[in-house]
């Protein structure tokens, strides 16, 4: 396990951050490039230099493979995803 994948949460996605995952989906994040995790790492999530979440990483995904369901965006973005049992809610 390598040190935490540290992810700083734009404003604009804040909002949208919070809401539920279809069910039987996982989570995702997409990034332009490889991103520099591995199956197993922490990932924390920051709004405005705040911890508020964190889940484990469990599948990393190379651009083209799929997209959000819910937008049809990041197809042609690397994805790391989580599995929802693994998110944890660390707002106060």
């Amino acid at each position: 396990m390598g040190d935490p994948m540290k992810i700083h949460v734009p404003k604009w996605a804040q909002e949208e951050f919070w809401n539920e995952p279809l069910e039987g989906t996982m989570e995702f994040w997409a990034f332009r490039f490889i991103p520099k995790c591995g199956i197993g790492d922490l990932i924390e999530f920051f709004f405005d230099d705040k911890k508020v979440a964190e889940a484990t990483v469990a599948m990393i995904e190379a651009p083209g493979l799929s997209h959000c369901d819910s937008t049809g965006r990041f197809r042609h973005r690397w994805k790391v995803f989580w599995r929802p049992e693994t998110f944890k809610d660390l707002r106060d």
